[in-house]
């Protein structure tokens, strides 16, 4: 019996040595978490804005405030541009943008330090957000209650 000692020369085509991902795997989990962090913290962010603007236009003296701490919790740089005592185009813009920039950065870092685990997925994400953003919230509302202060309404 007479076998066939010819090898075929191993193929070096990096398209055959791709790594191929399984579409709901662990892999495609870290690599979901890596790309969409910021732009989850950024639809909190702004969910909890909608529901803010919604309670601002409801009357009532109690929806107004809850209404305008939300605005401040969803847009926490808005003191850094003096909202509570002066208002304007600019103020609201400038905090709008520089707020959206911070969520961005605080879920997309909390997705980096999450896929740094082994297995990654929403609930990693989500235990490394929550430290993250109750601080930057605990800050906009210690803000916020500074400027109160200082503005005499407490």
């Amino acid at each position: 019996m007479a076998q066939n000692t010819t090898r075929e020369p191993a193929q070096e085509n990096s398209a055959s040595q791709k790594i191929r991902v399984v579409p709901d795997g662990i892999v495609a989990h870290r690599k979901t978490v890596r790309a969409l962090g910021g732009l989850v913290a950024l639809g909190v962010a702004m969910s909890v804005l909608i529901v803010g603007l919604g309670l601002l236009i409801l009357p009532g003296a109690i929806t107004g405030v809850l209404g305008f701490v939300l605005i401040v919790i969803a847009l926490p740089t808005l003191p850094l541009f003096g909202v509570p005592a002066a208002g304007g185009f600019i103020s609201y813009t400038g905090g709008f943008i520089t707020s959206v920039a911070l969520w961005w950065i605080v879920g997309h870092y909390a997705s980096r330090r999450a896929s740094r685990l082994v297995i990654a997925s929403w609930p990693e994400w989500r235990g490394e957000f929550r430290p993250l953003a109750i601080g930057v919230v605990l800050g906009s509302l210690i803000s916020l209650a500074l400027a109160a202060v200082v503005l005499g309404v407490l």
